[in-house]
């Protein structure tokens, strides 16, 4: 099963960008979990210089990766951290299924294709992300603690090292009090009512070790941040509507039927899949014999983790993962005790319960297969959505500079990070945004929280770039003052969907840009504009124009914008800066004289006749011109052209005014 997982990651990440790149819709958690094992071995702490809502155990693991970065670059870094997550997600796949082997091969197998082949798996293990490393420490612990026939070890040692195992997992993830307390449930019932207490203590002892000596030194220098951040705003986050997910749909990611391509109504199975995974545990744990302690272990962190992973106002798909190798577990267990309990009663011969096992196993092969194509199908639309920007990034973004983002990830890819100027450590504005105002996060429009306002405007005069996934980012606290400011200190450089790169307009040096920086946002600009995007394709326009003044269709293009929106005067000007680049610019001269037609008919006019010394067979501006000059009582000259425009149009025959004679 540990084979197969990995055959399936390796098949994931060979994807294009999928290793070394970020996703369209879905970056954001691995720059913020590398991100702050990047900040770390550069000296800025996390709690005391920068926001992080969760324990410091990841950052701590992936410390002697981002070391790496000096050497190799952020990017190649992230990549090896990728590939570690990866292997955190086969170990979870080995050690769930080595934990039910007192139940059997058939139970090992179903458990394996559970964990190996399902889009959870995926989700958790595609890029740097918290679930793969907290769940494969509860395993090792559980290891520790249960032995081979499910029951509790007897070692001291074992008892400590798997408490040891569950403390590091709280370190990495407060998720894991779930298992913790299902595990000292089972402890207390097991020992307590024989009288024993040393095990319970040796365990106690070693969740304690295991969570306080990563957490401790953190602690230590900012007790209020730390608690604040990783406990009060937890507790207090709002949502805003943002990923609140229903129960049902929760359990449809729980089971991972929420990732099979072309399942309708995935909730509604996933729900009858658990109510009748739940009768089956009831039947098999009332009925069969031979309970010990790792099915009551096995059962109480599976209702711990779906019932826990319900409560939080927010869900997103990868926090069905946890829950999910536990009911894995479970599954096995009830599986492999209804085939034991088959095999016994009814297939009483050695030969017939051989064939029965075979017969089983060859079932469970034909599962594992059709989820394997499953999986693969998942992990195709959505890596279909990975792109690798890094390096273009990193053409605008000088070396050293500070960088004011909201999101992360772009900038590890682009070796951007980190800087050794002074800079703000941030790498998690969400997290920030919560800390400041949990009860009210993005998307919010206000009234903003004080402080979140001064952090944000601190940052953005203090930044040489800014870097946002929209100009106007759900991620920054837009009051009327920080939009001026942005608007009127930066200039947008970069875009590519999801990717918006400000440089402040007093550093800008357009000889430092790409020659074709003008050249890709006014095709950014076209794409928003035949998207509909207006506002989107003025801002590309804008910035183009900024960057190569003598970018002629960057006028042009921005001006036909202000003409369509009705603001007329600046559109003229636009048309007029085309001019002054290009005189002969066709489409400039003629909108020019539909935009004076009406207040300035002799400029119209003028505008029209240069048009036409460029332009001879555009019908349109002899019809315009024609009925201008009519109008103007120059009938003879205006007849010639209404006459030309029918000939290269016979439509425009119908557009005449009533009177009008040719």
């Amino acid at each position: 099963m540990g084979l197969v997982a990995a055959a399936l990651l390796v098949w994931e990440f060979s994807r294009p960008h999928a290793l070394v790149g970020m996703h369209q819709l879905n970056s954001y958690n691995d720059g913020v979990y590398f991100g702050a094992a990047l900040r770390l071995v550069g000296g800025r702490l996390p709690y005391r210089d920068f926001t992080l809502l969760h324990p410091p155990g990841l950052p701590l693991m992936l410390a002697p990766v981002a070391a790496l970065a000096d050497m190799v670059g952020e990017q190649v870094a992230m990549a090896i951290a990728r590939v570690l997550t990866a292997v955190m997600a086969v170990g979870v796949a080995v050690l769930g299924t080595l934990l039910v082997r007192y139940r059997g091969r058939v139970a090992m197998m179903t458990t394996g294709v559970a964990l190996a082949c399902s889009p959870l798996t995926f989700d958790a293990a595609n890029t740097v992300e918290l679930e793969a490393y907290h769940v494969v420490f509860c395993l090792l612990g559980a290891l520790a603690l249960f032995g081979g026939t499910g029951t509790l070890t007897s070692s001291r040692r074992r008892t400590f090292a798997g408490g040891l195992a569950f403390g590091f997992a709280c370190a990495v993830k407060i998720w894991a009090v779930l298992p913790i307390a299902a595990v000292l449930a089972v402890y207390l019932v097991f020992h307590l009512r024989d009288g024993r207490r040393g095990p319970v203590r040796w365990l106690v002892g070693g969740m304690a070790a295991g969570a306080a000596v990563p957490v401790a030194p953190f602690f230590a220098l900012t007790p209020g941040r730390f608690l604040h951040d990783l406990f009060f705003v937890q507790l207090s986050r709002g949502t805003s509507g943002w990923a609140g997910v229903s129960i049902m749909d929760r359990f449809s990611w729980m089971t991972g039927l929420g990732g099979m391509p072309g399942l309708n109504a995935a909730a509604v199975v996933a729900t009858g899949v658990l109510a009748a995974l739940a009768a089956a545990v009831v039947v098999s744990y009332a009925l069969a014999r031979g309970r010990v302690a790792l099915d009551w272990f096995i059962l109480a962190a599976a209702i711990a983790t779906v019932a826990g992973l319900c409560v939080p106002r927010q869900f997103f798909n990868g926090y069905g993962y946890f829950p999910g190798v536990f009911l894995a577990m479970l599954l096995g267990v009830v599986v492999g005790r209804f085939a034991r309990a088959v095999t016994i009663s009814h297939f009483g011969t050695e030969r017939n319960v051989k064939l029965l096992r075979h017969t089983a196993m060859a079932t469970l092969l034909i599962v594992a297969y059709a989820a394997a194509l499953t999986r693969i199908g998942y992990a195709r639309n959505y890596t279909a959505h990975f792109v690798d920007s890094g390096r273009d990034l990193a053409s605008y973004i000088r070396r050293g500079s500070c960088v004011v983002f909201d999101g992360a990830t772009a900038l590890i890819e682009a070796d951007r990070l980190t800087t050794n100027r002074r800079c703000p450590a941030t790498v998690d504005v969400y997290g920030q945004w919560l800390a400041a105002d949990p009860a009210h996060p993005p998307p919010y429009v206000g009234p903003f929280e004080p402080r979140l306002v001064r952090q944000w405007e601190t940052a953005v005069r203090q930044a040489d770039y800014l870097f946002l996934v929209s100009p106007r980012s759900s991620f920054v606290p837009w009051t009327p003052q920080m939009f001026s400011y942005v608007w009127s200190h930066y200039t947008l450089v970069y875009t590519a969907p999801g990717t918006f790169l400000f440089q402040k307009t007093t550093e800008l040096d357009p000889r430092g840009l790409p020659r074709d920086a003008a050249d890709r946002l006014v095709g950014a600009g076209h794409s928003a504009q035949d998207a509909g995007d207006t506002e989107d394709a003025l801002i590309d326009y804008t910035a183009a124009a900024r960057i190569a003044p003598r970018n002629a269709i960057s006028h042009y293009n921005k001006g036909v914008i202000l003409q369509g929106i009705g603001r007329s005067t600046a559109a003229e000007l636009e048309y007029l800066k085309t001019l002054a680049v290009d005189p002969r610019f066709g489409s400039a001269l003629y909108n020019l004289g539909v935009l004076l037609a009406t207040t300035r008919p002799a400029k119209a006019i003028s505008f029209y006749e240069r048009d036409l010394r460029v332009e001879p067979r555009n019908a349109a501006a002899h019809l315009n011109l024609g009925l201008l000059l009519v109008g103007r009582g120059e009938s003879g000259l205006g007849r010639r052209h209404l006459r030309t425009a029918i000939r290269l149009n016979p439509e425009f025959r119908n557009q005449l005014p009533a009177g009008i004679r040719l």
